[in-house]
Order: C-alpha cells, then structure tokens, then sequence
C-alpha cells in the first residue's frame, strides 16, 4: 500500500529551483539569488517538516552571507549541523562514537572536533568558524544537495533525510558488491561460466539500478572499484597479518593470491561495462591517474600499482570490450598519448601492450617507434622511473605473446587479442634472466623504516598546513610601524618568540619577526657602540637598514597558502632554512593578503607524532641515520660572556650552544630565545653577564633540556615530541658528555628527503 509523505515544498521543480539558487555561480548575482533561497526555506520551515539538511544549508548560508556568527549564537550552526546529522546516523543496537559516524558520513573530523570544542570547551574563534561554514557547506552541497535525482523518477521520501545522500549511495553501492562476492566465491566450484555469467548479470543490473537518476553515483561506484578494495587490494591490505598468513599458508607470492580477484571480478566488470555508458572512460582514467600520480614517489615494485596496470591492460587489450570502446566513443590512441606525455615503467609497458595487441595496426604504426626509444630511454620520451629489471625483461613485460592465459582454457588456446594475464604471471619475470648483480636483500628494519617514511610523506601530501591549527589559538601581528622596544615587551608579555609583520602603508605582509632579529640589533649594537642612545627610537621597519649595516640576511619572508599540502611548507621551511612559516591566504573580495597563523616545525612534528603510527616503525638508531650533528660543534662554559655565545649564534646560523664542565660533561643550553629574557625593557646592560648568570633568569616554568643517546630511535624521539615541547635534543653518552645536537631541522629534513633522488631533493 502506498505510503503519503508531506514535503514542504510544493513539487520537485521548487526544491530543484532553491537547490540552483543556493549554489548559483558566483557572480554580481549570486548573494541575491542564495536570499530568494533563504526566504524560500524559510517559508518551509513554517510549513514543518523541514530535513535536517535543509535547514542547516539555510542556517548557514544566513551566517555567511550577513557575517554574523557571533549574533547567531557563535557556533551554534555547527553543533546544530553536526550534532543532527551524526544522531540520524545512529544505530539501535549499540552507540557509536561521532567520530565513527562522521567516518561513514564522510564528514570532515575537523567539524565533530568544533563541535567538541563549542560544546565543552573555550568558544572557537571567527576565523575558525568561517572556514568550518565554508567546510559544512561544502559538504552539504556534495553530499546531499548534488544527490538529488534530476530525473524523471523522484522518491519523496528519500528527499526528507540523508538516506539519498552520498554516504547512503556508497553503503549500498558497497553492500551489493559485497554481497556479489560473497556469492560468486561460493559458486566458484560448483557452477559453470554460464552461472558466473547469469549472477553478474543480476549484480549489474543492482548496482546500475542503484546509480539510475544520480548522475554523481557512478562516480562513487568507480571509486570504490579502485580504491575500496575491490578490483584492487590497497597497499595497508597488503602488509596485513591476515594477508601475510594467507601468501605463506600457500606458499605463494602475494601475485599467486591475487589470482582470485581476477576469476572473481571480471565477469562483473565487463557486464557493467557494456551495460553502462561512461563507465568504461570513468574507470580507465581513475586507473590511469594512479598510474601517473604515484609511481614517481614509490619503489618500482609496488602491488598496488601492478593491478592498477593489469587491469587497464585487459580493458584494453580484451576484445570483449570492443562495444563498449565505440559506445562510450573511447580510443586506444588516446590513451597512447596520455602514457607518452607521462612516461614511467608502467605507462610505457601499457602503452607497448596496446600497440602490441592484434588488430591495433593503426596505433602500432603512430606510435610503435616513438615507445620503443622510450623505453631504451631515447628521444622526447623518456622513461622516467628506473626499472627494477633490465631493458630485455621490460621488453618482454611488454610483449603479449608471453603472458600466460587464465584458469579457463589456458592450454587450448594461444594468447592473443581477447586473451588475458593472471596477476600471477604478469608479476613474475618473462624471458631469459642476464646474468646481473644480486643485490643485498632488504632487511625487515630497512623495510620498515622505508615504509614508515612513505607513509609521513604520504600523509603530509594529502593534509593541508591549515589541518595543523588547533581549533582555537591566538595570533598577534606587528605593524612595521611599531617601536622595536613595545615589540619586544609585547612578545614577552605572551610568551611568544616570533610574529608575522604587517605593513599597513601597503596593506601587506611584510616578514616574519623572530629572535634573529634582536640578536641582529644586538651585534648592531655591539659593533656601533654610539648608536645604543638611538636603539629605543628603531621601528621595526628599521630592522632592514640594520641588517645591510651589520652584513647578514633579511627578514624571513617565506610563506604559504593554508590549503596547500603540508609537504610544501615542510619543503619551504627547509629550502630557506626557517624554524616557522606564516600562513597567508588571500581575500576573495579585496584580493589582499591575510595572516591566518604561523606553523612551526615542532607543530608540524608533533602533528605526524600524532597522526601518523607507522612512526613506531623507525626503529633504526641514530648512529645509522647520519642524523644530527657531530663535528664542528659549537660550546661554551658557564663563565663564557653572553656577547660570546651571541656571535656563536651569529657566526654559524644556530640557535644553541650547549654549556659543558670541564669535565666536558653538558650542564645547560644557551638558546637564542633567551636573549630575549635579557634585553627586556631595552636592558642592554644584561648581555654583559656571563652564561651561568643569565640562565638564572629563565622563567620558572622553563622545561628543561632533553638529551638522547646515539643509540636511540626516531620512533621514541617521535614519542618524546608527541608528549613533550621539544626544539632540539642534545646526544650524549653514557657519561653525559656532549656527542652531538639532534634538532627538528635535522628530523624534518630527513623524513622528507631521505632515500629521494638528488633530483627530488632539490626540487
């Protein structure tokens, strides 16, 4: 029996019509046309019934367009937000955490914790409430807004919840997959080709039935064959316990196991894509991307990779699948020249494979020559990842009259176009081996420290440096106008050691104000002993003329935009060899820079500390890393004068020097920021004291030194960061004398750079 559902919106054409209103291009007209949206919903929501989701777009969308987060109660739209849609995704058996549900929802994390923080916590600041509007909206807009069926048919009642949304498309979508392999493994020694086929048919038309009317689910479907564990098991599947139990058991390789996923999958593949239109171009330039965006930053020999190849090969070499290229008006050239235009070891062998394949005269003829010199490494086309084989074995990788055939048929039949190569034969080597060097096996802790250094800069390349701000913090910006001395006091006052500058004449951003700044104007001082009356009158903006004076390098100005990968703050950092980067967005409306924050190195290392867990893999010890420094090391004594170590600092560009006994034993450091502890209050008097004398006045809430031993590890040092503030580690032996310095410039440097190609390292 028919159900009645009441919407408040009349027909579909008026939700439709609010939707393109919300989301107009931005234009002269665009605020207007999100107010008719505003006053529409608004007319809803007297009428009851109003989803959540809509309500919330109408919530927010208010405060974007007035500004006034804080006349809407703060953040109240994001806990109203978060906490409605996070409570309809909650189960009657047990509870689960937000976090979880946010998971599934695929809902930023960074919302659930504003959420936290509004909720329990301090009230989150303007600028992070912005940005967390822009990130509910967004959401919104791809996950619910976009989702709406355009086409004839149109469930009303999907329209009054999330159940139409994304996060709903991608579980069914996943449940029918599941649910296919489930079945396909039982039947797969009971039943014939002919019952393999008829369930694929059935599947399909499943999942074609649950992306009918949305144009966006297709997209979500050819995602989740790639990256979801589908048609290709993930790297982190592969180094489980459970897989490596199940190669061993069989006494296999990881290729031999893989052979399933074929027998399993291919019947399904090719019934969807001759059934569904675009999927066929969707899915090969979703393989292919991975093809081009990872293989220049991973060994050679990668699984993940290999099926990513093994799988555009058959799409393209099977002569199944000939329909399906003219429907979906896809050609074989086409993806020639896209491998040619990114040449590395497997873009070229697909490319050899296609021109290679029977039938494939015109492309042989185009571009046989042209991929044979890239493969000797010739002409415009190079290749450009080293091959783990010699030049005849990736030759003969490429050739297809020596793959081996599937289970069905192998024997009967030679392999040609139509045929196609089982993961297992395609992952072992072809042809006659030279006679090469064997090279050294890799050992288990080698293996691991690689691993967990591709996974830091992995994840560094997919968070952004924004990700690394807490949700509430305080930022202080200096005007270049503003006199060195209050400068100086303001910093001290909250226990700060750098700020960004503004030159408010340009409306720019001017630099970055850090301790090498005052220990500039202190050897300024030193060297013009007759320009002490006139240093309480020095501006900041006067900071450049003392630097030309005294011969040493400007202000820092590096910065970068907060949606750019971390990796790229981490690579500006080090190439101008600064402890800290600003962050600097522009504005939409006046096209003038804006300071969002600074992140520093510690920030940035304490952020991967947390986040990252494969750094308990780095179990190598320091004495094995050339990690840190150890000759030409700068010290002194607790009777050295201050003005001695300042030119230390100065003369080597470091920011401590270890104090020592005489016994040689550490006792202290002496580090630039305390000489800003000194000058306070322009007291240049101070910086006459020895070492011993001037540490005693450190705050008392000073945490001390840490010290390690060469013998310990990153992965314990990460411990140490994600527990405590660490700037640097002093390395001493079992007696406590100085062996070297270990800073965060040091650890920085070296799971960024570590094993990359000198290319890579100065990129």
């Amino acid at each position: 029996m028919a159900s009645i559902v009441v919407t408040p919106w009349r027909d579909r054409a008026e939700l439709l019509k609010v939707r393109s209103w919300l989301f107009s291009p931005k234009g002269s007209d665009g605020a207007d046309e999100r107010r008719k949206a505003c006053s529409q919903i608004q007319a809803w929501k007297l009428r009851g019934g109003l989803p959540h989701a809509v309500e919330s777009t109408w919530y927010i969308i208010e405060a974007i367009l007035t500004d006034s987060y804080q006349a809407n109660g703060s953040s109240a739209f994001a806990i109203q937000f978060v906490t409605g849609l996070l409570d309809s995704g909650q189960e009657s058996r047990y509870k689960q955490s937000m976090y979880e549900i946010a998971k599934e929802f695929g809902l930023p994390a960074s919302l659930v914790e504003l959420r936290h923080e509004a909720t329990h916590g301090e009230l989150p600041s303007l600028a992070v409430l912005r940005q967390a509007a822009m990130k509910s909206l967004d959401w919104l807009k791809d996950d619910y807004w976009m989702y709406l069926n355009d086409g004839d048919s149109f469930n009303v009642s999907e329209m009054t919840s999330f159940s139409h949304g994304r996060a709903a498309v991608r579980r069914n979508l996943k449940d029918i997959l599941a649910q296919y392999s489930i079945q396909s493994n039982d039947n797969e020694h009971t039943s014939t080709k002919r019952g393999n086929d008829v369930l694929a048919q059935r599947f399909t038309s499943h999942l074609l039935e649950a992306c009918t009317g949305n144009k966006l689910a297709l997209d979500e479907l050819v995602g989740i064959l790639v990256h979801d564990d589908v048609l290709i098991p993930s790297r982190e599947r592969w180094t489980t316990p459970a897989c490596r139990f199940m190669v061993q058991a069989n006494d296999s390789s990881p290729a031999d196991a893989l052979d399933n996923i074929y027998t399993t999958w291919d019947p399904l593949l090719k019934e969807m894509i001759l059934r569904q239109a675009g999927l066929l171009q969707k899915l090969s330039h979703e393989m292919f991307k991975q093809l081009i965006a990872i293989s220049d930053i991973v060994p050679s020999v990668d699984t993940f990779l290999d099926l990513n190849l093994m799988w555009l090969e058959h799409i393209y070499t099977t002569k199944d699948l000939e329909k399906a290229f003219k429907q979906d008006d896809v050609d074989d050239v086409t993806m020639i020249s896209a491998c040619l235009q990114t040449p590395n070891q497997r873009t070229l062998g697909l490319a050899a494979s296609i021109v290679r394949c029977p039938g494939r005269v015109r492309a042989r003829k185009m571009f046989g020559d042209r991929i044979a010199e890239a493969m000797e490494g010739k002409g415009d086309a190079k290749l450009a990842v080293v091959s783990h084989h010699d030049d005849a074995a990736a030759r003969a990788s490429c050739d297809f009259s020596g793959w081996q055939r599937s289970k069905v048929n192998r024997a009967e039949n030679p392999v040609g176009h139509g045929g196609f190569v089982q993961p297992s034969s395609y992952l072992r080597r072809r042809g006659q081996p030279q006679l090469m060097t064997t090279p050294k096996p890799e050992s288990a802790i080698d293996r691991d420290q690689r691993k967990a250094l591709q996974r830091i800069r992995d994840f560094l390349k997919v968070r952004t440096s924004y990700d690394v701000l807490p949700l509430s913090f305080r930022l202080i910006i200096f005007d270049t106008s503003l006199l060195v001395k209050k400068s100086l006091t303001i910093l001290i006052q909250n226990g700060i050691v750098s700020a960004p500058l503004w030159d408010s004449k340009t409306s720019t951003f001017a630099g970055l104000l850090t301790t090498s700044d005052y220990i500039n104007l202190i050897q300024y001082y030193w060297q013009n002993p007759d320009a002490v009356s006139r240093i309480d009158q020095f501006k900041l903006n006067s900071l450049r003329d003392v630097e030309k004076a005294i011969g040493v390098s400007p202000l820092e100005k590096a910065s970068i935009h907060p949606q750019k990968p971390l990796y790229e703050a981490c690579r500006r950092m080090l190439e101008t060899r600064a402890r800290r980067i600003p962050l600097v967005d522009i504005d939409d409306e006046t096209g003038r820079a804006m300071v969002v924050s600074v992140v520093t190195q510690y920030r940035i290392l304490k952020f991967v500390a947390v986040n990252v867990h494969e750094t308990q893999l780095l179990r190598k010890p320091l004495r094995h890393l050339n990690l840190g420094t150890y000759k030409n090391l700068e010290t002194a004594k607790m009777e050295t004068p201050v003005f001695d170590v300042i030119h230390q600092l100065v003369n080597n560009n470091i920011s401590s020097v270890p104090i020592l006994n005489s016994d040689g034993v550490v006792t202290n450091v002496f580090e630039a920021v305390d000489v800003i502890t000194l000058i306070k209050g322009a007291n240049y008097d101070e910086l006459n004291l020895n070492v011993g004398e001037a540490l005693q006045k450190r705050s008392e809430d000073f945490p001390g030194i840490y010290t390690c031993s060469i013998d310990d590890r990153l992965d314990t040092i990460f411990d140490t960061i994600r527990k405590s503030r660490v700037h640097r580690l002093v390395v001493i032996d079992e007696d406590s004398r100085l062996v070297g310095v270990l800073t965060l410039s040091d650890i920085l440097e070296y799971i960024l750079l570590e094993g990359e190609s000198d290319d890579t390292k100065v990129e």
